[in-house]
């Protein structure tokens, strides 16, 4: 069975942020995807979907719509307008489509980080993640 606390610690590792009250959209810094995902797969949960987020940071005006504070520093994360997230069948293909694929894409902007669908349970809260010291 998958421990919330070990995923609370890896979140908190790699400053990866949740939208919310659960894990659906986790905020990712782009430079600590692959290192996340790696983690995460260690002690199996599935990231489902993908979407994206522009941190804004002083002098960068946002691509989207609003969004939460940064909690691990400066800046702020404006949610872009996707109409629907992008799928993966595992971490492996999400990994590939990040390190191989992104950078290439005509949707590409350097500001975008990505937000990561976890599965699971549906009655885990994410909100508890905050009361740990950072």
């Amino acid at each position: 069975m998958i421990q919330k606390n070990k995923l609370d610690d890896i979140l908190l590792k790699y400053h990866v942020q949740p939208v919310g009250r659960g894990y659906i959209e986790c905020i990712c810094p782009m430079e600590k995807a692959i290192l996340f995902i790696n983690a995460i797969s260690e002690i199996n949960i599935e990231i489902t979907d993908l979407s994206w987020w522009c941190f804004v940071s002083e002098g960068h005006k946002p691509c989207g719509m609003g969004g939460p504070a940064n909690r691990y520093g400066d800046g702020w994360f404006s949610e872009i307008e996707m109409g629907n997230t992008i799928g993966f069948s595992s971490n492996e293909e999400i990994k590939d489509f990040l390190i191989n694929e992104w950078q290439r894409s005509k949707e590409y902007r350097s500001c975008f980080v990505p937000a990561f669908c976890l599965k699971v349970p549906n009655d885990w809260n994410s909100l508890s993640l905050y009361d740990r010291t950072l």
